[in-house]
């Protein structure tokens, strides 16, 4: 750790490493069974019918692309249908950083499909003879149902077997900065790396990472539900702070591409990952940067500044029939500290506090709700 002058900041980085399983676990998957579905309809549009829902994260964006590329059309000849679910099959729950690898798989499946049926029929590319065969023949739709991954297996009985067909791994660097007084914690440089499989868009991809890197600074020092008489006393985003663009530290993203083999793109989930490895790694850049570990999140300055009080506090003295050893002395100091007897309740050492209290901190949490 460093300390900066009398404002009594003290600086410390942490590392934090983890893998995530993509997709549901286990057999989660096979009993979803998930389906998607790729129309060319009458008068020669391509939609996509799925149930995935769009979050902020990228799904309207990267399913027309991932089927563009499989038909060999250009991005914006396709088009994704509303997730209406009186209209589109069910595509199993945007959730588990399945949707890139499970339904974006189904859909390059059913565009592979699709493609083969069109250019059988006539004999030529699908780019080129779409349309025509469709207002010919009229509209065309392709199902495509999850089938398990090749050399996957799970016993649920025994909960044995392939946990995920795929992981994704992070890892994160975090630094921070600490008020030695107040306990408040800045966190001004974070490092995310993750590897993700094959990077279907790199723009999108990045924000996730950026994003949920966010979520798990919020989640280290800020965000806390709080509770009395089994009511939340923070329910709203006026009472539940979440960090936002000027809490924001500098973020650089590391996107590493190892992909899945089982999945005809490679892709595996990102969604969740960043979130793994943030959160502790802001914990370990505290514990740097004051010698603390807080075990118990968020890293809130009343926690911070109790858990300084503790080490700080002098150790407790006087004990019947204990005395603190001498450290270092010479024989004459020794010898004295041996003659010199030991009142109750003091510390022999030079210059050592004697008050119970601590240098800094209010000790218990104020915070705190029973």
């Amino acid at each position: 750790p460093y300390r900066t002058g009398a404002t009594r900041r003290a600086t410390g980085v942490g590392l934090a490493l983890a893998w995530h399983g993509a997709g549901f676990t286990g057999s989660g998957e096979v009993k979803l069974a998930s389906v998607v579905s790729l129309e060319l309809t009458a008068s020669g549009e391509l939609r996509i019918l799925t149930g995935s829902t769009e979050m902020g994260q990228g799904t309207k964006t990267i399913f027309p692309q991932l089927v563009a590329d499989a038909l060999g059309v250009p991005y914006e000849a396709v088009e994704i249908a509303p997730q209406d679910t009186a209209f589109v099959p069910d595509s199993g729950p945007t959730v588990a950083s399945r949707t890139a690898m499970v339904v974006g798989g189904l859909l390059i499946k059913s565009a592979g499909r699709l493609r083969e049926r069109v250019e059988a029929a006539t004999g030529g590319d699908f780019a080129s003879t779409y349309r025509a065969h469709a207002r010919a023949g009229g509209a065309t739709r392709i199902d495509e149902r999850f089938e398990p991954y090749p050399g996957i297996h799970f016993d649920d009985e025994t909960y044995r077997g392939d946990a995920y067909p795929a992981f994704g791994w992070a890892s994160c660097v975090a630094r921070v900065e600490v008020d030695l007084d107040s306990g408040e914690v800045a966190v001004t440089d974070v490092v995310a790396a993750d590897d993700i499989g094959a990077v279907i868009h790199p723009i999108l991809a990045e924000g996730q990472v950026e994003g949920g890197t966010l979520q798990a600074i919020g989640y280290a020092t800020i965000e806390e539900m709080k509770l009395r008489d089994g009511r939340y006393l923070n329910d709203r985003l006026s009472t539940y702070i979440i960090p936002t663009a000027l809490d924001a530290p500098r973020i650089t993203t590391i996107l590493v591409e190892a992909p899945f083999p089982g999945a005809p793109h490679g892709a595996k989930g990102v969604g969740e990952l960043p979130m793994d490895v943030g959160a502790p790694a802001v914990i370990a850049a505290i514990h740097d940067a004051t010698g603390v570990w807080i075990d118990e999140l968020p890293a809130t300055p009343e926690r911070i500044l109790a858990a300084l009080g503790a080490i700080e506090r002098p150790p407790e003295t006087g004990r019947p029939g204990v005395a603190p050893a001498p450290v270092r002395e010479s024989p004459a100091e020794t010898q004295a500290a041996v003659e010199t007897p030991i009142e109750e309740g003091t510390d022999p050492r030079p210059g050592a506090r004697t008050d119970p209290q601590p240098l800094r901190g209010p000790g218990p949490e104020l915070d705190r709700q029973p």
